[in-house]
């Protein structure tokens, strides 16, 4: 390579930038476990171990596209690869170095602007590009939505956005350093954390889901870095409802109140009673017919999502911020990020200038909020949440993760 920045690396034209648009057919089929060597609950393509539920809600080109982890060029920080693309022309492909999988109205949008204002952070594409969440299982961008096309193809979605020409921007050379491009990108969906919504689809009979969204990006990955933002279970749920409410996200009973709020949680709350009497929290926690839109109580569980995530990725690699922390020094959070995500720090006056100019407040209109809840819809969601903040306090072994509410034994 020499030490000079070049359009040519591991011999990798990289002077045509080609966007997804430019591909003969972005979608696929999903994956047929049948069309692999698989023995028992995996399969092996490509020299990675696959479960076979997971090729199911896949695209077919997902793994076959994929190279083994360790055949991720070495001169790239950010994992990427080259590979014939769908006009059969050499091209690099890349896959994010991290996420923010959430959680939804925990401050997400705030934290990928400022994460982006770095010199080395890029986004793929717009935040919440939605594919390991919903366009991967042929679902449609909205929250709530069954699969109702082909799944967007995996070679597509490693191909999308302008990453090239930014990575290339990055070049340094320190000698006894492979890395030659030290910039990544990153996947903000805040959903990621929580929506595998349809998955009884893909493996009827099954009262809970053999795989979720991070057992996919820790088999496309298993380097990945996680962040995810927690904020006080109910404040979150209070969040949703306006915001939804406000913005149409889906057809409700305005102006919100707070008997409306309260009536909204009690049919929640009802209907995840009534499924505990034949389901496993965890099924129910996950169960798409529980999955009430408007007040949002399931994506408060944070417990039973982030076991899943901490199942397959080591704790050091899955980053958990406190929101309510987070936005009393964000300055501090923001330089612990760049820490956890191996970047240089930021320069203290230009993340304070870029801080200031940035709108952080809430957008609603006091008009679109409801001032407060009722006596009641606090006691019955404490009692619902107590056993998953205790076995949040658990996990992560410290008091703070209860917000000062009350917590019992295992919600197990």
């Amino acid at each position: 390579y020499g030490h000079d920045q070049t359009t040519v690396v591991a011999g990798l034209d990289f002077t045509r930038l080609k966007t997804a648009g430019e591909f003969q057919d972005r979608y696929s089929e999903f994956g047929d476990p049948a069309n692999f060597d698989c023995d028992g609950e995996y399969c092996i393509i490509n020299g990675r171990s696959v479960k076979q539920a997971l090729l199911k809600e896949t695209p077919s080109d997902m793994f076959t596209f994929l190279p083994p982890a360790d055949e991720f060029l070495k001169e790239f920080k950010n994992p990427c690869w080259k590979a014939l693309d769908g006009t059969n022309q050499q091209r690099l492909f890349c896959v994010p170095y991290f996420y923010i999988i959430g959680v939804t109205k925990c401050g997400t949008t705030d934290m990928f602007s400022i994460l982006k204002h770095h010199k080395n952070v890029f986004s793929r594409a717009r935040k919440e590009s939605h594919y390991i969440d919903r366009a991967r299982r042929g679902r449609s961008l909205r929250m709530n939505r069954a699969p109702d096309r082909r799944p967007l193809s995996f070679s597509t979605w490693a191909n999308q956005g302008r990453f090239r020409s930014q990575l290339l921007e990055t070049y340094h050379y320190t000698e006894g350093d492979p890395v030659l491009f030290h910039g990544i990108t990153m996947d903000a969906t805040p959903s990621h954390s929580w929506d595998n919504e349809y998955w009884e689809l893909f493996h009827q009979g099954y009262r809970e889901p053999p795989v979720t969204n991070p057992d996919l990006i820790a088999t496309i990955n298993p380097k990945s870095k996680i962040i995810i933002s927690l904020r006080d279970p109910i404040k979150r749920m209070q969040s949703a409802y306006q915001f939804f409410c406000a913005f149409h996200v889906y057809d409700c009973d305005k102006p919100v109140t707070p008997e409306k709020f309260h009536r909204l949680v009690m049919e929640a709350l009802e209907t995840f009673a009534q499924c505990r009497i034949s389901n496993t929290a965890r099924g129910c926690v996950y169960s798409t017919a529980t999955h009430q839109l408007a007040t949002h109580l399931y994506a408060s569980v944070y417990s039973v999502y982030l076991a899943d995530w901490l199942a397959v990725f080591p704790r050091e690699q899955v980053h958990v911020i406190k929101f309510e922390d987070h936005i009393k020094n964000q300055a501090d959070s923001f330089q612990e990020l760049s820490a956890f995500l191996d970047i240089e720090p930021y320069d203290e006056d230009d993340l304070t200038s870029f801080m200031e100019k940035h709108n952080v407040a809430n957008s609603l209109k006091d008009s679109k909020r409801i001032p407060y809840m009722l006596p009641e819809t606090i006691t019955a969601l404490e009692e619902f949440f107590a056993p998953f903040l205790g076995d949040l306090v658990e996990m992560l072994g410290d008091e703070k993760w209860s917000w000062g509410r009350p917590i019992t034994s295992s919600s197990n």
